[in-house]
C-alpha cells in the first residue's frame, strides 16, 4: 500500500453516528510513520531557509528605527540560538515528531491540549500567510523591471501563478523538493555569508569604510522596540526548520546536529548581515524596499555590478521560502492529527512523503491571504499567533522544568516574560482591531477542523486518500525519461520565446534585461530540477525496492546461490552456500565449482542446465546435491567490467530426500511382508481398543465426580447464605447473654460487698456457704461473658465470610477491606497451626479512594489469596527451620481509572507446570483434605468475569509468588465493557 498509515480496526471511527471521526490519539488506533526517505543533507536545507530571508525583515526595520535596529536584532538572535538549541535537546526525546516547534508545544502541553492545539495552528498560520508574501515580492520584483521596459505586468496572473508553482512540485514527494531546495539554497546562503562576513571586515579595516559603528544612536520608545521585534520573529525563531523534518530524516541524530549549526551561523549571517545592511545602505530614499537596500550594499562592496546577484538572492531566497513553507505546513497538520489534536485525515501521507489533505488546505489559506493582499495587515495578523505559540512553548519548558528535555528552565522563564510583552506591547502597536482578528483566526481554523469530521464528504476523511494513494500507487509511468524530455523541451521553448518576444528592449536597457534574465533562469532551473526529480526519483526508488528486494532474496534464500565468471570460477555466494558446502565463503570464492564437484565438465559450456552430483566432505562423507545451471548471460562488448559474471548456479542439498526415496522403497517391499503380521497385530489393537474404552469409562465416571462436587460446592454455597441468616439470628440472643452474664457479674459483685457489711448479723456458716456461692457464681458468670465474646468473633466472621454470600456494589475503602482480611487471614492460620507466625507489610496508596466493587465478593479473593500466601510463607518456614522469616508484602496502587493491588509472599515460588493451571477449577497442590481447588478458580471469576478486572500471578521458583489484582474504580466502566 502506498501510504504511511495502516487500516483501521473494525471498532474504528465508525462506532459513533453523530461523528464519523472522533478525536482520539491516532498512535493508539493505528500506527504512521513518516518515511525516512531524506539524508541529513536534504533535511538540513530546510533549517537554512531564515539564513537565506533575514534581508526580507531587516529593510522594514531599518528603515523604521535605523541603526537602533541592532537593539532588535542582538536579543532576538540570542533567543533565536537558545530556541535552536532548546529544540535539539527536545528532538532528542522525540525523534519520531514531525512539525517542530509548534508540535513540540503541544506535545509539552499535554495536559492542557486545547492551548496545545491553538498554540500549534497560531504557527501553522503566520507560516502559511508568508507563501502569499513571497509571491507577492517575486511579482513587484518583475513588475518593476517589466515597467521600465514599457511591459504591463499580468500581476494577477504571476501572482497566482507563484502561489501555485510550490504546490504542484510538492506533489512530486518530499524527496524531490528537499533535493529542489538543497540545490538552491546552498549557493544562496553561501553568497549571504560572503555578505555578511565580507561586509563586516570591509567595515573594520577598509580606508573607504564609513566606520564600523554609527556616528549618532537615533532615539527610539520602548514602543518601538517591542513593535519591531514583534515583526522581526519570523526570523529569529524560525531558524529551526530542520526539526520539522527528523521523522523524515534516515539520520535524524545528524539532523538535529544541524541545529546547533544552524544556531551558530545566526551570529555571521544574519547578525552581521544586518549590522552590514544598516551600515551600507543609509540612503533615505531607499525606505524599505528590500532590492534597493541589498543593491545599495552590494554597490558599496563589490561595485555597480552587481544587479543580477542581488535579483538572483531575492528570487532565491522567495523560492526557498515557498519550497520550505509547502514542506514544513503539512507536517504540523500531520503530527497535530497523529497525537489526536486535529481531524485524522491530516495523517494520511503516501509513501514518497505527499500530505494531499493537508497540502489542500494550505493552498486555500494561501489563495485567502493572496486574495487579501495587504502585506502588512497579514504580518501584523499571523505573527500573532507565531509569538503566542513560542510564548507558550517557553511557559511549557518552565512548567517542565523537572524534565530531562528542558534546558534553561530559568532563561524560559524570562523569555516567557519578554514574548509576553512583546505580544500584548508590539502587537497592539500594529493595531488592536489586527491583534485581535490574529488572536481569533487559529480559533476559527480549529471551528473548521472540527466540522470537517462531521461533513460526509469523502476527500473530508482518510479513506478516500487511502484510495488515492493505493491507485496512484499502482498506476506506472511507461516511459518516464520520454515525458522528462517533452518537459525540458517545453521550458527551454518558453524561455527562448520570452527571450525572442523581449529581445529588442531587453537590448535597449541591458541591466534591467539581465535582472529579468536571471529571474527567468532560476524560474526555469526551479521547474527543471523539479521535473527532473518528479519523473526520475519514483524510478530510482522502483530500481532501490527492486534491487534490495533481490538481495534479500539472495541472502535468505534456503538454497545454495553461486554466481560464476565464464570459467567456472566462484565470485559471489549466499549464506546458505557456507552451510551446503561445509566450507567458509571465503574459500568458496575464487574456487572452481568443478573442484568442489569433479562430476562436472571442465567447461561451463558442457555443462547440463539441471544434474545430480555428489559432493565429498573433508570428514569422509558424501552428499548428494541437486545443481540447477542458469544460461550463459549476453555479455555487451562497451562494457569494461572484467569481472562481469555469466553464470547463477542454484545448489540444494537433497541427501535426506534421496534417503528418504530409497527408504519408502525399502519400506514398500516390506510392507507386503508385514502385512501378515498386521494381521496378527489387529487382535492385539482390539484389546487395546477395549482397553481405551475401558479408561474412557472411568474419566467419565471422573467427571461425574467431578460435575457432584461442583453441586456440592454449590450446596455448600447456598448452606453458606443459610449459616449467614442463622447467624444473624443467633446475634440477637448472643448479645443478649454477653450483656446480661457482664450486668450479672457486676450485680453478684455488689452482693458480694453487701455481704461483707451483713456479715456480723449472719452465722459464720451461712456467711461462708453464701460467700461460697457468690464466687461460685462470679466465676460462671465471667466464663459465660468469656465464652459469649468468643462466640459473637465465630458469628461476626460466619457473616464476613459465609461461603456462596454476595451483596450489592458499592463505593468501598479497598485499603479497609484489605486490613480486614489481612486480619482474618492470619487468625484464621493461628487458629489452624498454633506455631503460625508471619511479618505483614503493608503499603497502601491513599489516593485510590472509594471503589465500586462487591464487597463480600472481592473480601472471598483477596481471603483466597492472601490465605494461600501465608500458607505458602509457612510451609517454607517449616522446611527451612527458624532461620527463615515468612514475609507477607500487600501493596496498593492508584492507576488513573484503574487501582491494582499487588500481594506477594516469599514462599517456594510455583513451577511453571502448576502456574498455567492455578485458575483451572479443582486444581490443588495442598494435601486433599487442606484444599478444595476452587479458591483460585472463583477469585478468578470475580475478578475477571464480575468485576471486569485482571488477575495474573508472577513467581520465581524459591523466591516468591506474587499475585497482582487489577480493577476498575467505577460500576460505569464495568457496564460499558460489558456490552
Amino acid at each position: 500500500m502506498a501510504i504511511g498509515i495502516r487500516h483501521q480496526p473494525e471498532n474504528g471511527y465508525h462506532s459513533e453516528p453523530t461523528q464519523l471521526f472522533p478525536r482520539e490519539n491516532l498512535n493508539s488506533r493505528s500506527l504512521m510513520r513518516l518515511p525516512r526517505s531524506l539524508s541529513a543533507v536534504e533535511t538540513s536545507g530546510f533549517g537554512l531557509t531564515g539564513h537565506a530571508n533575514w534581508f526580507t525583515i531587516a529593510t522594514a526595520i531599518q528603515a523604521a528605527i535605523g541603526p537602533s535596529a541592532i537593539f532588535v536584532w542582538l536579543p532576538g538572535i540570542i533567543m533565536g540560538m537558545m530556541l535552536n538549541l532548546q529544540v535539539k535537546r527536545i528532538g532528542e526525546y522525540f525523534p519520531d515528531m514531525a512539525g517542530g516547534t509548534p508540535n513540540y508545544t503541544a506535545r509539552l502541553l499535554k495536559n492542557y491540549p486545547g492551548l496545545g492545539s491553538y498554540a500549534a495552528i497560531g504557527y501553522f498560520l503566520s507560516w502559511v500567510a508568508t507563501l502569499p508574501i513571497s509571491a507577492i515580492v517575486l511579482t513587484q520584483l518583475i513588475k518593476v523591471n517589466l515597467n521600465s521596459l514599457g511591459f504591463s505586468c499580468p500581476e494577477t496572473l504571476l501572482n497566482i501563478t507563484f502561489t501555485l508553482l510550490p504546490f504542484i512540485l510538492t506533489f512530486s514527494g518530499t524527496r524531490a523538493l528537499s533535493i529542489l531546495h538543497a540545490f538552491f539554497v546552498l549557493p544562496t546562503v553561501g553568497v549571504l555569508s560572503v555578505f555578511s562576513i565580507y561586509g563586516l571586515f570591509w567595515l573594520a579595516f577598509s580606508p573607504n569604510s564609513p566606520g564600523f559603528f554609527p556616528a549618532t544612536w537615533p532615539p527610539f520608545t520602548f514602543i518601538d522596540w517591542a513593535k519591531w521585534f514583534y515583526f522581526g520573529t519570523y526570523i529569529f525563531y524560525c531558524c529551526d526548520s530542520a526539526a520539522s523534518f527528523v521523522a523524515d530524516s534516515r539520520h535524524p541524530t545528524k539532523t538535529l546536529q544541524f541545529l546547533k549549526i544552524s544556531a551558530l551561523g545566526m551570529l555571521p549571517v544574519i547578525l552581521g548581515g544586518a549590522w552590514v545592511l544598516m551600515r551600507l545602505a543609509t540612503d533615505p530614499g531607499l525606505k524599505d524596499d528590500v532590492f534597493l537596500n541589498l543593491l545599495a550594499a552590494c554597490q558599496v562592496l563589490w561595485g555597480p555590478g552587481v544587479p543580477s546577484l542581488v535579483t538572483f538572492l531575492v528570487v532565491a531566497s522567495c523560492l526557498l521560502s515557498c519550497a520550505t513553507i509547502v514542506s514544513n505546513c503539512p507536517r504540523m497538520l500531520y503530527q497535530l492529527a497523529v497525537d489526536g489534536h486535529i481531524s485524522p485525515t491530516f495523517a494520511v501521507v503516501s509513501r514518497r512523503g505527499v500530505f494531499g489533505f493537508g497540502l489542500v488546505l494550505v493552498l486555500v489559506l494561501s489563495l485567502i491571504c493572496l486574495a487579501w493582499g495587504n502585506v502588512p495587515r497579514l504580518v501584523a495578523i499571523t505573527n500573532v499567533g507565531l509569538v503566542v505559540c513560542l510564548t507558550l512553548f517557553h511557559l511549557s519548558l518552565w512548567l517542565r522544568r523537572g524534565s530531562p528535555e528542558v534546558r534553561w528552565p530559568w532563561w524560559s522563564l524570562a523569555f516567557f516574560i519578554v514574548d509576553v510583552v512583546v505580544l500584548v506591547v508590539g502587537g497592539l502597536a500594529w493595531g488592536w482591531q489586527d491583534f485581535i482578528i490574529g488572536l481569533c483566526f487559529p480559533l476559527a481554523i480549529l471551528a473548521v477542523d472540527a466540522g470537517i469530521s462531521r461533513i460526509a464528504f469523502a476527500p473530508f476523511h482518510p479513506s478516500w486518500w487511502i484510495r488515492l494513494y493505493r491507485n496512484r500507487s499502482q498506476s506506472k509511468m511507461p516511459d518516464f525519461v520520454a515525458f522528462q524530455v517533452v518537459i525540458l523541451i517545453l521550458l527551454i521553448v518558453s524561455a527562448v520565446a520570452v527571450g525572442w518576444i523581449f529581445g529588442i528592449r531587453l537590448y535597449a536597457n541591458s541591466s534591467v534585461g539581465l535582472n529579468l534574465l536571471v529571474v527567468l533562469v532560476l524560474l526555469v532551473a526551479f521547474v527543471g530540477v523539479a521535473v527532473a526529480c518528479w519523473t526520475s526519483l519514483p524510478q530510482v526508488v522502483s530500481m532501490d525496492e527492486a534491487r534490495e528486494g533481490a538481495e534479500q532474496l539472495f541472502t535468505i534464500a534456503l538454497d545454495a546461490i553461486v554466481v560464476l565468471d565464464e570459467k567456472g570460477v566462484i565470485r559471489q555466494t549466499n549464506p546458505a552456500a557456507e552451510s551446503v558446502f561445509g566450507i567458509n565463503s571465503t574459500r568458496l570464492i575464487g574456487s572452481h565449482l568443478n573442484k568442489l564437484l569433479p562430476e562436472l565438465e571442465t567447461q561451463p559450456e558442457d555443462w547440463l542446465s539441471r544434474s545430480e552430483q555428489t559432493l565429498k566432505l573433508s570428514n569422509g562423507d558424501s552428499r548428494i546435491l541437486e545443481v540447477a545451471i542458469s544460461d550463459r548471460f549476453s555479455q555487451d562488448a562497451s562494457l569494461s567490467n572484467q569481472d562481469l559474471q555469466q553464470y547463477v548456479a542454484i545448489v540444494r542439498d537433497i541427501t535426506d530426500r534421496k534417503q528418504a526415496q530409497e527408504a519408502l522403497q525399502k519400506a514398500n517391499e516390506e510392507l507386503e511382508i508385514k502385512v501378515e503380521e498386521r494381521t496378527s497385530e489387529l487382535t492385539h489393537t482390539v484389546e487395546q481398543l477395549q482397553n481405551e474404552i475401558e479408561e474412557r469409562q472411568r474419566i467419565e465416571e471422573n467427571l461425574r465426580a467431578m460435575q457432584t462436587q461442583i453441586v456440592v460446592q454449590e450446596k455448600l454455597a447456598s448452606l453458606g447464605s443459610l449459616t449467614a441468616g442463622i447467624a444473624h439470628e443467633i446475634r440477637n440472643p448472643l448479645n443478649f447473654v454477653n450483656n446480661f452474664s457482664e450486668l450479672s457479674a457486676e450485680l453478684t459483685e455488689e452482693l458480694f460487698e453487701e455481704l461483707g457489711n451483713l456479715g456480723e448479723r449472719l452465722e459464720p456458716e451461712t456467711n461462708e456457704y453464701i460467700a461460697e456461692l457468690l464466687t461460685d457464681l462470679k466465676e460462671n458468670l465471667k466464663k459465660i461473658h468469656q465464652h459469649g465474646q468468643r462466640a459473637d468473633k465465630i458469628v461476626g466472621n460466619m457473616l464476613l465470610h459465609s461461603r456462596g454470600q454476595s451483596g450489592h456494589w458499592e463505593a468501598t475503602d479497598i485499603n479497609s477491606l484489605l486490613a480486614e482480611y489481612i486480619n482474618l487471614a492470619y487468625h484464621g492460620m493461628r487458629a489452624k497451626e498454633t506455631t503460625f507466625n508471619i511479618t505483614i507489610e503493608t503499603d497502601y496508596d491513599n489516593d485510590i479512594g472509594k471503589v465500586d466493587v462487591v464487597p463480600q465478593d472481592i473480601g472471598r479473593v483477596f481471603l483466597n489469596i492472601i490465605s494461600n500466601a501465608c500458607y505458602a510463607a509457612h510451609k517454607k518456614k517449616q522446611e527451612m527451620g527458624e532461620g527463615f522469616s515468612p514475609i507477607l508484602d500487600v501493596k496498593t496502587r492508584n492507576l488513573d481509572d484503574r487501582i491494582e493491588i499487588r500481594i506477594r509472599d516469599n514462599g517456594a515460588g510455583i513451577t511453571p507446570e502448576v502456574l498455567d493451571k492455578i485458575f483451572n477449577p479443582f486444581f490443588t497442590t495442598k494435601p486433599p483434605a487442606e484444599g478444595t481447588g476452587l479458591g483460585l478458580s472463583i477469585s478468578h471469576d470475580v475478578v475477571v468475569q464480575q468485576h471486569r478486572g485482571e488477575l495474573k500471578a508472577e513467581t520465581e521458583v524459591g523466591n516468591y509468588t506474587e499475585f497482582i489484582i487489577t480493577l476498575p474504580k467505577k460500576i460505569a466502566e464495568v457496564k460499558e465493557f460489558k456490552k
